[in-house]
């Protein structure tokens, strides 16, 4: 997908056959990353708070979140950092799919050669979300900076 109408689209498609919770949430959420281009790194709790939750419904945030990550929205892309041991300071970044192959392996070794228990990673680890739609430049801005 390439802009927020795309997605949107598809998500009143779906819409037609699921009325379900997870579709609102998705469809929040097309609609703020739609409103607030220039908004790139989303967390739950920034998502939580920007479209007035509360955490008793971050497992649904979740999974819309990570629904509009999925083919064929790819509104998102899923990333994560790594805290340290007191979680006050991200050590690490890592794509979605670094992630998942730590997960499968059931071990992972940081960037500074720590190898890290499954348990302690999922204890340490936290997503984001990219929002993968670019703010469009203003077209005045743009033509007036042409005419210069």
């Amino acid at each position: 997908m390439n802009n927020v109408a795309q997605v949107k689209k598809l998500l009143s498609e779906l819409a037609k056959s699921d009325t379900s919770s997870l579709y609102a949430v998705c469809h929040q959420i097309a609609v703020y990353i739609e409103r607030h281009p220039k908004q790139i790194n989303l967390t739950i709790g920034g998502l939580r708070a920007a479209l007035q939750r509360t955490a008793d419904g971050d497992d649904l945030l979740i999974r819309a979140a990570f629904t509009l990550s999925l083919h064929p929205f790819q509104a998102l892309k899923v990333r994560y950092r790594l805290y340290d041991e007191n979680l006050s300071e991200v050590i690490q970044e890592m794509e979605h799919p670094d992630y998942m192959v730590a997960v499968s392996q059931e071990e992972f070794v940081d960037s500074e050669g720590n190898q890290i228990s499954l348990s302690d990673l999922h204890r340490r680890t936290f997503p984001y979300f990219v929002n993968m739609f670019k703010a469009e430049p203003d077209p005045e801005s743009t033509a007036s900076r042409r005419m210069d």
